[in-house]
Formats: structure tokens, C-alpha cells, sequence
């Protein structure tokens, strides 16, 4: 697909900006080529990735993870971009941009350093939680931290990147504009525009309107909310719904979770937990990190004298106490699932507790989070979640505000970024109304390529981007691997057969079997089963001359077991075969 023309119609502005736009599009007609290659995010919610080429040059945008859904993925920990097409063209490479600290844009970064040494740019928190991943991992020596400030430009490599302040549930998040040959790429990362934000840090839409005045080539925006209409709830909005569920449960102990790295929200926790009188608690690894190292940073204000450690819990009585901690996804080994499942060390709940989860469900984790919810009922626990108070608020824009990012930006060429399918293509649709051509809305999909040339965006054959999966010090296990994995949810049979040195039956088959059935209480299907093996190889080594060799005993084997255990039990387990032949 190859496509020409000035920017859109629709919100241009006067006669008179369309023809400096105009002017400015017969400049760049010869231009040198800006390409751009979606590795990740666009088709499901996380492992978000992209890659801007300029002069043979690279600069990669984010490198996260995404959850995997144990239902098609059993074992698997993370699943990241595809490091295939970029370990090719590892020399190329000349930085890894940042947006923000959210596990989906920068969980995977250790791995991608693992790969390829490049330099790290991103906020100070950004880069604070990036280098404390990087050395967790001991490969500080393969990559430098870069911080670039609000409303900074700076050169890497060859490309011209200028980072405009965006509001998200992460402080510091950044939305990057790359000032290329072509016209500005706008990349806005996660964001929604909060008008009263925790730290009072605006999304800087004045200077995306100047921008869009100049003329943005390309944007490429958050699609999560795109589905969602009218506007996301402020940041601080959630601070007074937690200041009066608190003031209302002065005799109870409080626990709240939520993202670690969802600072503003912890803020807002330790604020309304110590107007009451309370200390604070942070359990869990990534909160008792972050919150370390956001108060080194300054982005958490929250004095010493109330901040305790788990292992002093007993000092205080229930009432003094507000655990914040990680686990309201119902990730199986975070603080609160640990403690819904009652294998935490240090904490357990009851009746006179209150649990708010202070977040809401990502798209696949809702069974594994309502499961804890139960859990912590039935241990006595009073459970509050966004069903049932405003104690969360999206960091992602709705339809409204997704609606004034593109009437500031007004761009020639539009790619909705970071969401499900179905999301994207809503996000296509607006903004297809607030007035873009459809020839310059683009809904593409993971090892996407486009290349924008002059006036013209040009839709590659794009590079192979699968899923990586990783699963614990050996990462990378392959399709099959999974696929195998699978096949062992409805259990295996395994079955070996001795041959005597004549070729022939020394005994019975013997059958072994994990999840397929209960072998002492079926014990005449075992039998039954047995006897249809024997019966298959009898029949084989007789109707053979020479008798057939152990391999084909095998698949004769392996057969007659998946046609028996298929008829009579209506399952499909795995089936391996061993066949030993006597001397």
C-alpha cells in the first residue's frame, strides 16, 4: 500500500497554515526515507515496542513484557517482543528509549541488554527503576543511563528526539517526538490528560499543538480506552474516595494494593493512611524498591517516622497499620495473593481487616484476581474494589481525550498503538471522525513496517515478530514446547512393551498414566487397554516377515493406544511409547 497527499482536512487550521503545510510538503519530497517497525503492543496489552530507522540507524522505543494467559501459555513467566530482527541489525542500533516505568514498556529491558549492549534514555524515575532491574540482573556493565527532562531535545545517533511531559498512572512518563526529515513522529507512549494531577505535572498540549501547527508526519497513540467513552477520572479524584473509606475504618486494620509502580497512588495511600494516624507498610519486593526509590528521587514524599518494615508489624495494634502491596492482579507470587492464599510470612488477614485493591483487572487476569477476592472473604476479610467505590481511575485516555490529542496534533498519517485489535481499530474509527482521510489511518499489526518517504507512507511485507516466551533461567521456549505443554493438561499415557530375542511378546504391555484417569479405580480399562496393545503387536509381528523392527512396534504401539484411550474414555492425553528388545 502506497499512499500521497497534503495533511488531513479535517481541524487544519486557515487557509494560510495548510499552505505553509503545503510548502513545507514540496520540501521534504526528497527526502531520505524515515521507516518504523511495531515489534509489540499492537494486538494485545503489553510487550510494547517500537523501532524508528533514519540513515541506517536504529532507536528502539520501549521493550516490555506482557502477562501471559496460563490457559494457552502453562509455565511460561513473561512473553517479550521478538529479539530475532533486532539481534540482526544489533550494530544499527544506537539507543533504547524509555516512555515510562510500567512493566509492559520496560519489564523486558534486562533481556534486551542480555542481546544487545545500547545505551538507556528515559525520566529519572524511568531510568531509577530501569538501572535497579539492570543491576538486579548483573548487566550494569552493558548499557548507561541517560535522563532526559521536560521539554529536553537531545541527539541520539542521528536521531533529533525532543520529550514532552504526558500524564499516566507512572509519574515521569514521557511522550517522544522525533524530529526527522520527514516531519515530527509523535509517540505518546501510555498517557491520559488529567487536569489535576498528583504532582501537577500537565500533559504539555500546547506544545503538541505547535507541533501539529508545523506540520506532525505520524502519531502513534495509547488505544487502550479507545473503546471507553467520555473521559478517565483524575489521579486526585482517588485520593478522596481513600481518605474517607479510611476515616470511616478507624478501628480496622488497612491494606491496600496496587501497581509499585504506580506512585501517585501510593502517594495518596501514605497521605490519607498518616491524616489518620497510621504508619505505613510497604510489603512486597517491587513496593518496598520503588517506594525506596522514589523517595530518594523526591517523587514520594513520605516521612521516615512512618514508614516500618514488615518484620515490625507486631509493634503496632491493627488499627495503627496501612499495609500498601503488590498483587492486585492476582499474580500467584505477589504480597496479597500470597496472603489471600495464606503463605505469606509475615502477614496473614481476618476479620478485622479491610483490603482495597486499588486497580483494576488487565484484560485476561480477571478470574485469577476475583479467585483471591473469594479468598480473602472467605478468610473474614472486608474486600473493596472498583466495583464497588471510585478507588481507581485508568492512567489511559478515553474517547474524549484521545479526541482533543488528535485535534492538537492533526497529523498527516495516524497509527493506533498499544491495545487489542479491537481496540485499535475503535481508536481508527475516531480518528477517522474528528476528520482523517481513511487512506491516512492505518490499523496494523505486530512486524508492521512503514516507510515514510516525502509525502508518501508506504506499508512494508514488515519482519516476523512472535511471541518470545520466557520460563525461568531457560528462556525461549519454542511453539512446539507449548503446544506440548498443552497436550499434558488432559494427562499422559506411556506404555512400554518388551520383545522377547525371537521378536515376540516377553510380556504384558505396561501402562503408566499421570492425569488421565485413576488407575485403581479403573482398573478394567487398564486391562482392557492392555489387551488391545497386545492384540495390535501379536497381530503386527505375525502378519511380518522378518518380524517388524522396534520402531515400527513402536508406532504400531502408539497407535492402538490413541485409538483405545479416544473410543473408550473420550479423552485426549498425551501418548509415548517404549519399546525394549531382548537379547
Amino acid at each position: 500500500m502506497s499512499a500521497s497527499g497534503t495533511a488531513p482536512d479535517g481541524g487544519r487550521g486557515s487557509n494560510r497554515s495548510r499552505r505553509r503545510g503545503n510548502s513545507r510538503n514540496k520540501q521534504r519530497s526528497g527526502t531520505s526515507p524515515v521507516t518504523v517497525t511495531f515489534l509489540g503492543g499492537l494486538g494485545d496489552v503489553g510487550r510494547n515496542c517500537t523501532v524508528v530507522e533514519q540513515s541506517g540507524k536504529l532507536l528502539v522505543i520501549d521493550f516490555g513484557v506482557m502477562f501471559p494467559d496460563p490457559a494457552i501459555m502453562p509455565g511460561v513467566q513473561h512473553v517479550l517482543p521478538d529479539m530475532g530482527w533486532l539481534n540482526s541489525r544489533a550494530a544499527d542500533i544506537v539507543g533504547l528509549v524509555v516512555t515510562h516505568g510500567h512493566e509492559d514498556h520496560l519489564g523486558g529491558v534486562p533481556h534486551f541488554l542480555r542481546n544487545i549492549e545500547v545505551p538507556l534514555y528515559g525520566s529519572a524515575l524511568s531510568m531509577a527503576l530501569a538501572e535497579h532491574k539492570v543491576s538486579e540482573a548483573r548487566l550494569a556493565d552493558r548499557t548507561s543511563f541517560h535522563v532526559i527532562g521536560d521539554g529536553e531535545r537531545r541527539k541520539i545517533g542521528p536521531f533529533d528526539i525532543e520529550a514532552l511531559p504526558i500524564t499516566h498512572s507512572v509519574p515521569q512518563s514521557l511522550c517522544i517526538v522525533l524530529h526527522t526529515p520527514v516531519g515530527a513522529l509523535v509517540h505518546t507512549g501510555d498517557f491520559k490528560i488529567d487536569p489535576s494531577p498528583v504532582d501537577g505535572r500537565l500533559t504539555d498540549l500546547g506544545r503538541l499543538r505547535a507541533l501539529g501547527d508545523e506540520g506532525i508526519a505520524l502519531l502513534m497513540a495509547d488505544s487502550t480506552n479507545a473503546d471507553r467513552p467520555g473521559r478517565s477520572a483524575s489521579e486526585t479524584e482517588i485520593g478522596a474516595t481513600l481518605r474517607r473509606l479510611f476515616g470511616e475504618r478507624s478501628d480496622r486494620r488497612l491494606m491496600v494494593s496496587c501497581f509499585a509502580s504506580h506512585l501517585h497512588r501510593v502517594q495518596q495511600i501514605c497521605d490519607a493512611a498518616i491524616s489518620e494516624g497510621r504508619v505505613v507498610v510497604p510489603v512486597g519486593r517491587s513496593m518496598v524498591n520503588n517506594v525506596r526509590i522514589a523517595r530518594q528521587l523526591g517523587v514520594l514524599d513520605v516521612p521516615e517516622h512512618a514508614l516500618f518494615g514488615v518484620e515490625q508489624l507486631d509493634r503496632f495494634n491493627p488499627e495503627e497499620v496501612c499495609i500498601v502491596c503488590t498483587g492486585s492482579q492476582g499474580e500467584p507470587g505477589a504480597a496479597l495473593s500470597q496472603i489471600a492464599g495464606g503463605a505469606h510470612s509475615d502477614v496473614t488477614t481476618g476479620a478485622d481487616d479491610t483490603v482495597i485493591l486499588s486497580s483494576h483487572p488487565i484484560p485476561g487476569n480477571e478470574r485469577a484476581v476475583f479467585r483471591m477476592v473469594s479468598r480473602l472473604a472467605r478468610l473474614g476479610a472486608e474486600v473493596i474494589h472498583d466495583g464497588h467505590e471510585l478507588v481507581h481511575t485508568s492512567g489511559h485516555a478515553q474517547r474524549d481525550e484521545l479526541r482533543e490529542l488528535h485535534q492538537a496534533c492533526r497529523p498527516r498519517w495516524f497509527v493506533p498503538i498499544e491495545g487489542e485489535f479491537h481496540m485499535l481499530a475503535r481508536h481508527a474509527g475516531l480518528a477517522r471522525e474528528v476528520g482523517m482521510k481513511a487512506k491516512r489511518v492505518l490499523t496494523l499489526t505486530d512486524g508492521a513496517q512503514i516507510t515514510l518517504k516525502g509525502n508518501e507512507l508506504q506499508v512494508r511485507a514488515g519482519v516476523p515478530a512472535p511471541y518470545h516466551y520466557v520460563d525461568g533461567a531457560l528462556d525461549d521456549p519454542d511453539t512446539e514446547v507449548i503446544a506440548e505443554r498443552l497436550a499434558l493438561t488432559a494427562g499422559f499415557v506411556h506404555v512400554t512393551v518388551v520383545l522377547d530375542s525371537q521378536g515376540r511378546l516377553a510380556a504384558a504391555p505396561d501402562i503408566a498414566s499421570r492425569g488421565w484417569l485413576d488407575m485403581t479405580k479403573h482398573v478394567d480399562v487398564v486391562e482392557a487397554l492392555s489387551g488391545e496393545i497386545a492384540q495390535a503387536v501379536e497381530q503386527a509381528i505375525k502378519g511380518s516377515r522378518p518380524s517388524p523392527d522396534p520402531d515400527e512396534v513402536e508406532r504400531i504401539v502408539r497407535r492402538a493406544t490413541g485409538r483405545f484411550v479416544g473410543t473408550r474414555t473420550r479423552r485426549r492425553p498425551a501418548i509415548s511409547a517404549a519399546v525394549v528388545a531382548l537379547a
